[in-house]
């Protein structure tokens, strides 16, 4: 239930392509400006995932929860009917910092789980199965329906979440003191330093070029309901992936994470295959899948032997501030050529590797423990 709960912070993400389309077509936004609405989202989610670390140790969790997704539902409701530019802008940025700051919360609480593998697993088992329904569904339905569907697919989530947080059990305060021999490691180290920097590269690059896997398949010559519907798709094949790394993280510990970001990023120059339809479905599948192992992996390790969960805060600022970040640059870098951004993604998955490898020197596994 705290995987859901953290969902309804970020699933704008998962469905960005269907809210840039309605921005466009129902709200009269042109390309540009449907840009920098979206990323009035990203930036926003920054900000409230910086204050996160601020915020949650001083409030408690719960009531600052639902006080968080009420503001995320009093914000999309809001964008339903809303028109201009500027206050599309403006309520999108309320929607992210609330969202931001809501998934500090969450992740807060994730690391205080007996292993953090399985509870950031279930999370990208919910991102990359809601993400591909949301954006399946905004294709099929996007001619039955008036201004701002996509949006209320958003409060009705948010409603939802509401729910399962009454029903959620105890956790102790985030950033509480803790006695000593229950303490974590949550001082900067070279190996967290490493740790966060790995996810934020790892994060821009997936975002980054995620951003530009339908604007690619057009250079290809496929046409953009082909495009989205693949997308769509591609993104169930992270379910299964999500579910590889929890097995994968019992029976092998820590040991993956590297090989598998790698994998990550190799999968990406898939993406130079993709002038045929199948070819392009199955780099678009590959890409999502291999992400999918690795994204839990890297945010557990992030918030491994956190007892109080501001490790799991830093991480989850450097992936929101790595999501905002790589479409901009991604921009520039696509002007000049999509084998350029290819392989600028594919390098800048490598060194997220050489992060995490640098993290885990010395170790073996890290098995999560048996019945647990």
């Amino acid at each position: 239930m705290v995987a859901l709960l953290a969902m309804a912070g970020p699933l704008y993400i998962d469905i960005m392509p269907a809210i840039v389309a309605a921005l466009r077509t129902e709200y009269g936004l042109s390309a540009v400006q449907a840009g920098y609405v979206a990323s009035s989202n990203g930036y926003g989610s920054t900000c409230g995932a910086l204050a996160s670390l601020f915020v949650v140790p001083r409030f408690a969790w719960r009531p600052l929860s639902a006080a968080l997704l009420l503001a995320m539902v009093a914000a999309d409701s809001a964008t339903i009917g809303a028109h201009g530019f500027e206050t599309l802008v403006v309520l999108r940025f309320f929607h992210g910092l609330a969202g931001g700051l809501l998934v500090g919360v969450a992740y807060a609480l994730l690391a205080q789980m007996a292993d953090p593998r399985r509870g950031f697993g279930i999370l990208f088992v919910f991102h990359f199965g809601l993400g591909g329904v949301g954006i399946v569904a905004s294709i099929f339905a996007a001619s039955f329906f008036r201004q701002g569907m996509v949006f209320a697919v958003l409060v009705v989530f948010s409603v939802v979440a509401l729910g399962l947080l009454l029903r959620l059990p105890t956790f102790r305060q985030p950033g509480a003191r803790l006695p000593t021999a229950l303490r974590g490691k949550v001082g900067w180290s070279a190996p967290l330093a490493a740790r966060i920097g790995g996810l934020f590269l790892f994060q821009a690059a997936n975002l980054g070029l995620g951003a530009f896997l339908i604007g690619m398949a057009g250079d290809f010559g496929h046409a953009p309901a082909f495009a989205g519907t693949v997308v769509g798709f591609g993104l169930w094949a992270g379910v299964p992936g999500a579910l590889i790394m929890l097995a994968l993280s019992r029976r092998f510990g820590w040991m993956p994470l590297v090989p598998v970001v790698a994998a990550a990023g190799l999968s990406k120059l898939l993406m130079m295959t993709g002038a045929q339809p199948a070819l392009y479905a199955f780099a678009v599948a590959a890409i999502f899948f291999t992400m999918a192992i690795a994204l839990p992996y890297a945010f557990a390790l992030c918030s491994r032997d956190d007892s109080t969960g501001r490790a799991a805060l830093f991480a989850g600022f450097a992936s929101k501030l790595g999501l905002a970040s790589g479409p901009a640059i991604a921009g520039i870098v696509y002007s000049h050529g999509a084998p350029l951004l290819v392989g600028v993604a594919v390098v800048t998955v490598m060194v997220a590797a050489c992060l995490f490898a640098f993290s885990l020197r010395g170790e073996r596994g890290g098995k999560m423990p048996a019945g647990r």
